[in-house]
């Protein structure tokens, strides 16, 4: 009897579960439809964010996307990578790190991780005004001027305090529209039309989506960059580190005992670094793993490197680099100083190094700079400033390849230069420069025997005439009386020695003829005029708004972006 009572209760499952399972395939299908691959658009209700976890990897996590299959999983890949185009390498995973996931959160996660999600959550409402929403248009140099009001000098400091307190900001010359960002101290957390949606929040509710209206965000398709273009731009980061790359004719390889193979260079690249190191590029899998043995058994300094479709530019040079032994390739988030007088900060993504002889440190060889939306190019001075203190960059689209600005014309005079020999020399070039009327080693006549019975006059070594005013300039100490007698007659007086530095004695001058100036260390920023990250920074004299006096001789063709972008003048001593 409980035999028969047991079977007719499964009779009765089995009966129920066959009855439910069209709703249960048809809801599942409308529920995935809303993420696949080949939609632009997914809806926020279908995903969730996940938190890296010790021992995770990236295959473990998308097999844990519930309702997943292995045929899911390539399609899952592309997706994760298009979900989150803030990690520049998927791959490398960090413990603790942010990312998006489709589909709805897996019965996996404990409760204790609902309850920080849900924490975390609510602390985002109570400290709002510590929080930032990403818009169009916007540069994390943009954010901190417009929300900190950070002085430009602090620009580079504030940088690296932003990125601290949001390690999933992993390049900070690649920030998103829509991304809720971290601000130290005082922000103002801007409002939009639609919902604000926290990278913090794991899950949308039941409730939520009763409330909320649906939030949609743009999933575009990543284009890679065609083979052509990512051999060129692979040849000239390769060849500006004085190495070859051959892609035509054949390259001969004896094999000790057995002939030689010759291999097509069109198909199979050949790089030759110095120091004997030969990398052979497959580009195409042409190449068997028995030539590959082949090579490496006979030759240390031979290499055969495999590149597959799906290796982006790093992939390749990390590949390639790697058998040098002599170079890295490394992630930069740091800003750059290159050149002295002046001296360039600059913002670079990727770097090649190279171990110094003797030292722990490496030396930069080269700098790569991916170029994204909303991303500027480096003005072609700048790049041509780099290159002169020994250090080349190279710019590139990540779907086009070689990207950079025209050579930059400035037709410019030569630049103005103060003789220092005396002090004389240098004040009279200084106000003749200014456009004021002056005449040097003039005589001055303070009586006269029709007027005063007797005649005396004095040699000024510059008169200066400045709004009905004369200003006589004397290298030589005079005597109290000629000082005054020089005041009765309408003279003021301004004195310099041949003992004191230009600086000096330009403050002086310049003192004296109450003419406004200002001695300071100078900062001229790329993204203040809508450029690409980068600073200009020297000591100098700023006379009225546009001149500026410095010591040094400016490099010519930054002198010609300082006076189209800024209107700045500069001359020298």
């Amino acid at each position: 009897m409980f035999k028969r009572y047991v079977f007719a209760v499964m009779v009765i499952l089995a009966l129920i579960a066959l009855i439910n399972q069209p709703v249960a395939a048809e809801s599942t299908k409308e529920d995935t439809a809303k993420i696949t691959f080949q939609k632009t658009a997914i809806s926020r209700k279908s995903l969730y964010t996940y938190t890296v976890r010790e021992g995770d990897t990236l295959a473990k996590i998308i097999r844990s996307i519930p309702e997943s299959t292995e045929k899911d999983i390539a399609r899952n890949y592309r997706l994760l990578k298009e979900l989150n185009p803030e990690i520049p390498d998927i791959e490398e995973l960090e413990v603790g790190q942010s990312i998006f996931l489709p589909g709805k959160p897996s019965t996996e996660i404990k409760e204790n991780d609902v309850e920080e999600m849900t924490e975390s959550t609510a602390n985002l409402s109570s400290t709002a005004k510590k929080y930032y929403k990403i818009k169009r248009g916007d540069t994390l140099y943009k954010i901190i001027r417009r929300e900190l009001k950070t002085a430009e000098i602090n620009i580079a400091p504030m940088v690296r305090t932003i990125k601290a307190i949001n390690p999933n900001i992993r390049n900070v010359n690649r920030i998103y529209a829509g991304t809720i960002i971290r601000l130290p101290d005082e922000t103002v957390f801007v409002k939009t039309t639609e919902d604000v949606v926290p990278v913090t929040e794991q899950m949308v509710t039941a409730s939520d989506r009763s409330t909320q209206p649906e939030k949609i965000i743009e999933v575009k398709e990543k284009k890679s960059m065609p083979p052509e273009a990512r051999l060129a731009l692979l040849k000239q980061i390769i060849t500006q580190m004085n190495a070859t790359v051959n892609t035509t004719g054949n390259y001969y390889l004896p094999i000790p005992k057995a002939g030689q193979v010759t291999i097509d260079c069109s198909k199979i690249p050949v790089i030759e670094f110095e120091g004997g190191t030969t990398v052979f590029l497959d580009l195409e899998n042409r190449a068997n793993n028995n030539l590959k043995k082949m090579i490496t058994s006979n030759w240390k300094n031979f290499h055969l490197v495999k590149i597959d479709n799906d290796d982006d530019i790093f992939n390749i040079l990390k590949k390639v680099l790697t058998t040098t032994k002599a170079y890295d390739i490394i992630k930069n988030e740091n800003p750059l100083t290159i050149g002295a007088r002046p001296r360039m900060e600059i913002m670079i993504d990727w770097l090649i190094v190279k171990p110094i002889p003797g030292q722990q440190s490496k030396s930069v060889v080269q700098g790569l700079r991916p170029i994204y939306e909303n991303n500027l190019l480096l003005p072609k001075s700048i790049k041509n400033y780099a290159q002169k203190n020994g250090f080349m960059i190279t710019e590139f689209s990540e779907e086009s390849g070689i990207v950079g600005k025209p050579e930059e014309l400035y037709s410019l005079p030569s630049i103005p230069v103060f003789a220092t020999t005396s002090a004389k020399d240098f004040s009279y070039a200084l106000v003749s420069y200014l456009g004021l009327s002056a005449e040097k080693d003039i005589e001055i006549q303070l009586f006269d025997t029709v007027k005063d019975g007797f005649n005396l006059s004095i040699k000024a070594d510059v008169l200066v005439n400045k709004d009905d005013k004369k200003y006589v300039i004397y290298s030589q100490s005079l005597s109290q009386q000629f000082t005054n007698a020089l005041k009765q007659a309408g003279h003021e007086t301004i004195f310099v020695s041949d003992g004191d530095s230009p600086k000096n004695i330009m403050g002086n001058v310049l003192s004296g003829l109450n003419i406004p100036f200002t001695y300071e260390n100078f900062i001229f920023s790329g993204p203040e005029k809508n450029q690409a990250p980068y600073a200009l920074k020297f000591n100098g004299t700023k006379i009225n708004q546009d001149l500026y006096i410095v010591d040094f001789n400016m490099d010519s063709e930054l002198r010609g972006l300082l006076q189209e972008v800024w209107s700045a003048k500069i001359a020298r001593y």
